[in-house]
């Protein structure tokens, strides 16, 4: 994956100084940087070597003494809390990690460490210590000079770290690279979850088409293909009547919420209401003729005729003429077709097209939805492909400027082709969205 880059480096002037020029893979990145820092942090590692070390012998002193306090135990009550205070105190010097690889976090950690293990140990001694035989005055005495000898310790680690503290910002450098190392080999992972996703979508697109040649087939060999175009002649009704009573969409809903005076029957007021609610249902539910439409309207035309309620001239005079034309029989034409589909339909009811279509337009839908869902599990993986390409970038450009401005070296990472290949793995194929 990595493309192996000879590492060139060149030197020139700049305001007195030289920069390094190199180009680097992310391998050799990390051997360079490892080197540079080990430089560069130089001084800084040699002084908390010292304090290591000296940390280092007080424990050991202290866990000497702990060993002679355990040496002169005897059975009295005193000697047995001597005992344990000293078995308290090995397991305080076991449990400190003072070998470990000198670092700035390393170091942070031992000053943590000191202060802790001073805490501990002094938490202990305050519950035995006063039940100890004075004869063991000494020691403790002895004990406590190690613990003031610790604490200076950590008092230089405190400064050292104050001195050093431009340490850190070198350190915090190599788990970038970690993170980028990490990136550049994530290609296997993205590779493995996209055919993972591409059987899934093979298989659902599969039972798709299958799921909907069927269904093709029984739209053709059955008369589920006259129901499909009552449904369709329905909807042509239902657009036409809504077409020509919208004309009175504002004028009857105005006329219905003032108080204009004008008597109109519960038949006529339902009219209204229904027309504009649903109106193919409502045609189909009206006697022939449209008794009750014809008699709201008409209730509606006295009221605008009479100014009952407030309406622009224009909205009254068109409301009046689209009443009288409905009520010279505008609608029994529609109102006879949409009887006519209602009663095929009822024809119809009885027999097991209509639940058997249902079933299999479920079945299309659902086998398209599951093609769409794992067809979006692909785009989702390509979207995560994209974020880690730019953070791919960011992190590079990130530790380039990091490693100019710390090291004063201009280095140019090289990782090659990694996910970019990818992306045209995630590329789909749209779902036909047409209703089946």
């Amino acid at each position: 994956m990595l493309r192996k880059v000879d590492k060139v480096l060149e030197e020139f002037p700049s305001d007195g100084c030289s920069i390094l020029m190199t180009q680097l893979d992310i391998d050799s990145l990390d051997k360079w940087y490892r080197k540079q820092l080990k430089k560069k942090s130089k001084d800084f590692r040699k002084n908390a070597e010292k304090t290591y070390k000296s940390v280092g012998r007080t424990l050991k002193d202290v866990e000497d003494l702990s060993k002679d306090l355990l040496k002169d135990a005897t059975e009295d009550e005193s000697e047995e809390t001597a005992t344990r205070f000293a078995r308290k105190i090995r397991e305080l010097v076991d449990d400190f990690d003072v070998k470990q690889e000198i670092t700035y976090e390393s170091t942070e950690n031992m000053q943590s460490e000191i202060q802790q293990f001073i805490n501990d140990l002094w938490g202990a001694g305050a519950r035995w210590i006063k039940r100890m035989d004075k004869k063991h005055k000494s020691t403790i005495k002895v004990l406590d000079n190690l613990m003031k000898d610790l604490s200076r310790d950590m008092k230089i680690i405190g400064k050292l770290l104050y001195e050093y503290s431009w340490v850190k910002d070198l350190e915090r450098i190599a788990s970038r690279i970690g993170t980028l190392r990490d990136m550049t080999y994530s290609r296997e992972i993205f590779e493995e979850r996209i055919r993972q996703v591409r059987l899934k979508i093979d298989q659902a697109r599969k039972e798709y088409f299958d799921t909907k040649a069927k269904y093709t087939d029984f739209v053709e060999k059955s008369n589920v293909g006259d129901l499909l175009n009552l449904d369709d002649e329905a909807d042509r009704i239902a657009t036409l009547l809504r077409m020509k009573l919208n004309t009175l969409k504002k004028p009857v809903k105005k006329f219905l919420q003032h108080d204009h005076g004008v008597r109109i029957s519960p038949a006529g007021s339902k009219a209204l209401i229904d027309y504009f609610e649903d109106p193919y249902e409502a045609i189909v539910e009206e006697p022939d003729g449209q008794p009750g439409l014809i008699e709201g309207l008409e209730a509606l035309r006295k009221a605008v005729e009479t100014d009952a309620f407030p309406l622009k001239d224009r909205l009254g005079r068109r409301a009046i003429e689209e009443a009288e034309s409905i009520k010279d029989g505008e609608l029994f034409e529609l109102q006879e077709q949409a009887k006519e589909i209602e009663r095929k339909r009822t024809e119809f009811a009885d027999s097991d097209v209509y639940a058997k279509d249902a079933k299999m337009k479920a079945e299309v839908e659902e086998a398209r939805k599951n093609l769409e869902y794992h067809q979006n599990d692909l785009l989702r993986i390509k979207d995560d492909i994209e974020r880690e390409l730019e953070k791919m970038e960011e992190y590079k450009s990130r530790i380039e400027k990091e490693l100019l401005k710390l090291f004063s070296a201009k280095v140019t990472i090289e990782y090659g082709e990694t996910l970019e290949p990818l992306l045209e793995e995630c590329s789909v194929e749209p779902v036909s969205g047409e209703a089946v």
